[in-house]
C-alpha cells in the first residue's frame, strides 16, 4: 500500500522506499545523491530525477517495456523549473561528469536553428581525378542534435517557450516526436530540403531546466509540450537560500568525506546494471556484442522489441500495484475544483503512468532483478505521487494567480473608466453614482470594445456585486464598490 505524506508535512527524499529498503541497490541510490548533494546542494529530489534520467539512457538501447500492442523505451525526459542560482547549471556538471564515465553523450543547445536539432543537407563540390574542382555538387547529410542516443541539455530551457523566430518555429514539434518510443515512426523526425530529405530517429534523453517562466500556465494548459516531460517545480524559500548559502561557505577547503563515493564508483556500479541488462538481451536473442555491433539501428530496435518479454517478467502483484498506483493518482486529480485545470490534469495522466512503468523497471535493474516485483512499483509511484501532488498544488496555485490579476486589471478599467464620468450623489440612497449609459460609453472607448461587450462585462461586475445598479425613474445609474 503507497504511503503517503500527510496533508501538512512533506515527504523527505530519505522516506522513501526505494531509499529505505535493505538491499544493496537502495543503498547505491542513497550514495548516488549524496554525491550529487556534495556538488548541487539541496536539491535530492531533482537528484533522484537525474539517477532515473541517467540509467534510463543507458539502458535505452535494450529496453522496450512492452503494453498490449505497443510499447515504451526508458528513457526520462525532465523539466525542472526552479529559480535562478540554485543549484540546476551544477546539477548538470554532476550528471556529465558520470555520463561521460559511461560513454554516454552528450550535447548542449542554447540557440539555433531548427537544422542545429534535426539535421540538414549540405553541398558539397565534386573533384575530378585530378583534384580539381567540377561543376558536379553531391549532398551530405549533416544529423542534428536529436539523433543518435544521447544527453541533450537545455540549461535555459525558456527558450523553447518564448523564442518566435520563424526558423526555429518547428523546435517543439521535433522534441515532442524525440520523446516518442524509440523505434516507432513518430519517432524518426523527417525534413524535406532542396538537396534531399533529413530522417533523424532519435534515441535522445532531455535534460531541461529554467527559472519559473513568466507565461508558464499558457503553455502549460494549451501546448501540450509538458504532458511527455516529468515536469518537476520546486520553490526555494529565503530560508533555504540562507541555508544552502550557509551550508556552501562552510564547505570551503573542506574536502568530500571518505565515505561518500567518488565518481568513478558511481560509474562502475551502473556499469555492472548495464552489462547485466545489455547481457540479459544478448542470451535472449542469442547475438555477441560483435554481432550487435554490426547490426543497424532497425535491426536492433527489432531484437529490443521482440525481446521485452524475455528481459524482464512481472511479479504476481505486478498489474495490482500498477492498477492501485492508478487509483492514488486519479484521487489527487478528482481534488481539483477547476475544471479546465482538472482536464490539463487529466492529460498527464499517461506519462504519469508510463514513468511508474519506467522507473519500476529502472528500479529493477538497480536491484539486480529480472523480475519487476509490486515493491518495485511502490517504489516507483511514491516518488512520482509526490511529484504529481505537488505539480497540482503549483497549477493551483498559477490559475488562482492569474485569475486573481485578471480580476484587479478588469477592476482597474472599471474605476478608470467611472473616474471619467460626470459623477452625482443619488438623493435616495447618498451614493456617488454616474449614469450607466455614459460608463459603458467611456468603459467602451477606453478598452476598445463594442458597447454590447462593455454592458456584457458591466452585467458581471453587477452579478458579484461589485457594482450596484440604481435607477431613478427611467433613468439608470452606477456606484462602484471597489
Amino acid at each position: 500500500m503507497l504511503s503517503k505524506p500527510s496533508a501538512d508535512t512533506s515527504r523527505k527524499w530519505t522516506d522513501y522506499g526505494l531509499i529505505t529498503s535493505p538491499y544493496d541497490g537502495s543503498r547505491f541510490i542513497k550514495q548516488y545523491i549524496e554525491r550529487f548533494s556534495t556538488v548541487s546542494f539541496f536539491n535530492e529530489y531533482p537528484a533522484l530525477l537525474s539517477y532515473f534520467f541517467i540509467v534510463g539512457q543507458m539502458l535505452a538501447p535494450y529496453m522496450r517495456i512492452p503494453i498490449r500492442g505497443g510499447y515504451i523505451d526508458s528513457r526520462v525526459h525532465v523539466y525542472w523549473i526552479q529559480a535562478s542560482r540554485t543549484g540546476k547549471s551544477v546539477a548538470y556538471e554532476f550528471i556529465s561528469k558520470v555520463m561521460e564515465l559511461l560513454g554516454i553523450g552528450r550535447e548542449k543547445f542554447s540557440a539555433g536553428s531548427d537544422a542545429r536539432l534535426i539535421g540538414t543537407v549540405e553541398p558539397k563540390v565534386v573533384y575530378d581525378d585530378n583534384g580539381k574542382p567540377t561543376k558536379e555538387v553531391e549532398y551530405e547529410v549533416v544529423p542534428g542534435l536529436l539523433n543518435g542516443y544521447k544527453s541533450l541539455l537545455f540549461d535555459e530551457a525558456s527558450i523553447l517557450l518564448t523564442d518566435s523566430k520563424a526558423y526555429f518555429s518547428d523546435k517543439i514539434l521535433y522534441l515532442q516526436q524525440s520523446m516518442a518510443p524509440i523505434g516507432s515512426e513518430t519517432n524518426e523526425l523527417a525534413k524535406h530540403l532542396t538537396g534531399g530529405s533529413v530522417y533523424t530517429p532519435s534515441g535522445v534523453s532531455l535534460w531541461m531546466t529554467t527559472f519559473p517562466p513568466k507565461d508558464i500556465m499558457s503553455h502549460v494548459l494549451e501546448k501540450g509540450f509538458f504532458q511527455r516531460v516529468f515536469l518537476c517545480q520546486r520553490d526555494v524559500s529565503s530560508e533555504t537560500r540562507q541555508t544552502t548559502s550557509e551550508h556552501r561557505l562552510s564547505g570551503a577547503y573542506i574536502p568530500v568525506p571518505d565515505q561518500v563515493w567518488s565518481y568513478e564508483s558511481i560509474s562502475e556500479t551502473m556499469q555492472e546494471i548495464h552489462h547485466e541488462v545489455r547481457d540479459r538481451l544478448f542470451s535472449v536473442a542469442g547475438v555477441t556484442q560483435e554481432e550487435w555491433d554490426e547490426l543497424k539501428d532497425s535491426d536492433r530496435e527489432d531484437l529490443a522489441i521482440k525481446h521485452a518479454y524475455g528481459l524482464f517478467t512481472v511479479g504476481p502483484s505486478y498489474h495490482a500495484a500498477l492498477l492501485n498506483a492508478v487509483d492514488e493518482y486519479y484521487e489527487l486529480v478528482q481534488t481539483i475544483q477547476n475544471e479546465r485545470l482538472k482536464e490539463t490534469a487529466m492529460s498527464f495522466m499517461p506519462n504519469v503512468e508510463n514513468y511508474t512503468m519506467i522507473f519500476a523497471n529502472i528500479i529493477a535493474a538497480t536491484m539486480r532483478s529480472s523480475v519487476i516485483t509490486s515493491d518495485h512499483v511502490i517504489m516507483a509511484t511514491e516518488i512520482i505521487y509526490d511529484n504529481l501532488h505537488h505539480t497540482i498544488l503549483w497549477l493551483e496555485d498559477k490559475q488562482d494567480y492569474k485569475v486573481t490579476k485578471k480580476r484587479e486589471a478588469d477592476h482597474r478599467a472599471w474605476r478608470a473608466a467611472y473616474n471619467k464620468c460626470a459623477k452625482v450623489v443619488h438623493d435616495r440612497t447618498k451614493k456617488e453614482v454616474v449614469r450607466k449609459s455614459e460608463l459603458e460609453q467611456v468603459y467602451s472607448s477606453f478598452n476598445s470594445v463594442s458597447t454590447k461587450t462593455a454592458r456584457r462585462r458591466l452585467d458581471l461586475m453587477l452579478e458579484a456585486k461589485i457594482a450596484l445598479r440604481i435607477t431613478e425613474g427611467r433613468n439608470a445609474f452606477i456606484a462602484l464598490e471597489i
